[in-house]
């Protein structure tokens, strides 16, 4: 059976991967047959799937030796809860990964222990709760 260390060490290797993984350039431009591309992005915040979004709309074009204009943006508030209801759930789905994982790595051992439980307990509700946010840009290269 795991203790609680190896179960957070393996969460956070979980983690690393998924950040090496993401780092494809352009891995949500969907290309259009009219040359209008969009960029389709889920996400936890309001305000930052934009960047992220005319990051890969900058890699595409770039293949082209182009750069990408921007026709239209949206982002609106997809998730099952009302939003502001959502919003809290995630600060406090958030605080608690951060009060966890700060008591794992600074605490004794029962202060380690709890921070390793409560640090995991957030990062499960995180991930329960979802991303309520869906960012859609339309671009061309140009």
């Amino acid at each position: 059976m795991l203790n609680h260390k190896q179960i957070l060490n393996r969460i956070l290797g979980m983690i690393v991967l998924m950040i090496i993984s993401a780092c494809a350039h352009h891995r949500d431009v969907r290309p259009g047959g009219d040359g209008i591309n969009k960029v389709v992005l889920m996400n936890d915040e309001k305000n930052f799937s934009g960047r992220a979004a005319l990051s890969q709309a900058e890699n595409y074009c770039e293949e082209q030796s182009r750069r990408p204009m921007i026709i239209s943006e949206t982002n609106q508030y997809i998730g099952s809860m009302d939003e502001s209801s959502y919003n809290n759930a995630k600060t406090g789905a958030k605080v608690a990964e951060v009060v966890g994982g700060t008591g794992y790595v600074l605490g004794g051992k029962k202060e380690s222990d709890l921070g390793g439980v409560i640090g995991l307990g957030g990062a499960v509700a995180h991930e329960v709760i979802g991303q309520g946010y869906r960012y859609e840009m339309s671009f061309k290269c140009q």
